[in-house]
């Protein structure tokens, strides 16, 4: 047995008497120094001895150490505690459970040396300590289970992630530890990876309501001990947008500049309420943007005269065909300063749509007098009245030569069906005595028989017919005449 097996003052009685007798002997004669009985060698607090002492408790336990410094290790009246040193029975040095001392020195040497004490498996050895008491496992800094959001989510929720900065240090990116929150983590809010996405957590609010939030965010969202306030991104707990985003300076700047396309994470890809439940037709008109009812021409035909169609250009492009709206200009407009599709001013087009519509969707943009309103366009530039004949057509020239040759039957789409006016309001019979097209008192033999003597009944036959029976007319000159040349 050496003497690092037993403390110095068990020395065995016979060597204790041969000593006390060499004193006697020694009489008056100058006396040695007393010889050290201290129970540890002297190196025993050198780390780089082979005699210091966490060698030897690694070695042999604590068993022989309970001997002098009391069973619990908290020492005597005369003899020094342990806990002076360590802080704890592990013999781990007073500090070792900062995670920058233990955890740096695991980080650099591996968890192997803790085996000597704690057990192959780590889950107590002959220190009784098990390093599952606080590790997930040897390599590890959390408990078993922590993993789970249920485990650390619930700790981090009600105490904060300052705990956290031991380890994964002041700015969550590894510490001592070497690992980053955000792998799993977005930030030390502790949501996980894309949690930001709103497929994310605007499902999860969706589905179960803000008031989760709070226990990390504050009761008010406004940051809490997370310190991250839900209205950096959000106008409230319930709304995905920031303060102020229904204000079309807010959220109209934004989608003009970068689409509608971010819209669909919450507002689904019809843009009729997604996850949020809330459909953007509430207020818009399409995705385009446009508030409610702006396709009248009241609300952008004003805009545009107003302020020009250069805006218009951020959503449908420079060319007015789409842009990234998809939606172009020329779906309704002839061009990006005219308020009538491609070819509008054939008569073939919007004479047609006015004979079918009448002219009173004219009002919106050339006012209710057709003489311009918001466009600045006159009706009658072209026309002479809102019943929509060109300039000139009541010279008999112009719109007798056209019945003569195509029937009064055209008439009655906007004259009405009797030729008393329709929803042109302007009755035929107050310029001609019937849809046949005479002016008025043609019966008069001082009319028409002037007009038969000197140009021949021949051009009667153009609208009644060469049998003079009536033909598209209707009107026989039989019922007057007893021939075509009476």
């Amino acid at each position: 047995m050496t003497r690092h097996d037993r403390p110095a003052l068990l020395l065995r009685p016979a060597l204790l008497l041969a000593a006390l007798g060499l004193l006697a002997l020694a009489g008056c004669a100058e006396r040695d120094p007393d010889p050290d009985f201290g129970a540890h060698p002297a190196d025993w607090n050198r780390t780089a001895s082979p005699d210091f002492h966490g060698e030897y408790v690694k070695t042999r336990g604590l068993t022989s150490c309970r001997t002098c410094h009391a069973f619990d290790l908290h020492g005597t009246a005369d003899v020094p505690g342990c806990y002076a040193c360590h802080d704890g029975p592990g013999g781990h040095p007073v500090g070792w459970a900062a995670a920058q001392a233990h955890g740096v020195e695991v980080s650099t040497n591996g968890s192997s040396t803790c085996a000597v004490c704690h057990g192959d498996d780590y889950r107590g050895g002959w220190s009784g300590v098990s390093c599952y008491t606080c590790h997930d496992g040897p390599t590890g800094a959390h408990p078993d289970g922590w993993a789970d959001a249920a485990q650390h989510g619930a700790f981090v929720r009600d105490n904060s992630a300052s705990s956290c900065t031991m380890c994964h240090g002041a700015d969550y990116l590894g510490g001592t530890s070497n690992i980053s929150c955000s792998t799993c983590h977005d930030g030390p809010g502790g949501h996980p990876v894309a949690w930001a996405l709103r497929v994310n957590h605007g499902a999860d609010v969706v589905a179960n309501g803000s008031t989760a939030c709070t226990a990390c965010h504050g009761a008010d969202y406004r940051g809490g001990w997370s310190t991250v306030s839900c209205y950096s991104c959000h106008d409230g707990p319930t709304g995905a947008h920031p303060d102020g985003w229904a204000d079309a300076s807010q959220h109209g700047f934004y989608v003009r500049n970068n689409s509608a396309s971010s819209c669909t994470e919450c507002h689904g890809a019809d843009y009729l309420g997604g996850t949020s439940d809330v459909s953007c037709f509430t207020c818009h008109d399409g995705p385009g943007g446009h508030s409610v009812d702006w396709a009248l021409r009241t609300q952008h035909g004003t805009e545009v005269a107003t302020n020009g169609s250069e805006s218009c250009v951020a959503c449908h492009g420079a060319d007015y065909r789409g842009g990234w709206s998809t939606v172009s200009c020329y779906s309704c407009h002839d061009g990006p300063t005219g308020a009538h599709p491609d070819g509008w001013a054939d008569p073939a087009q919007h004479g047609a749509a006015v004979r079918v519509s009448g002219a009173s969707s004219c009002t919106s943009c050339h006012g209710a007098d057709y003489l311009g309103g918001t466009s600045g366009v006159s009706c009658f530039t072209c026309h002479d009245g809102p019943g929509g004949h060109p300039v000139g057509w009541v010279d008999p020239a112009s719109h007798g030569i056209a019945v003569v040759n195509e029937s009064a039957l055209d008439c009655r789409t906007c004259h009405g069906t009797d030729y008393r006016g329709g929803w042109s309001t302007i009755s035929c019979y107050t310029c001609h005595d019937g849809p046949g097209g005479h002016p008025v008192n043609w019966r008069r033999k001082s009319l028409h028989g002037a007009y038969a003597d000197t140009y021949g009944t021949h051009e009667c036959a153009a609208c009644h017919g060469q049998d003079y029976l009536g033909s598209w007319t209707g009107v026989s000159c039989y019922q007057c005449h007893d021939g075509p040349n009476p």
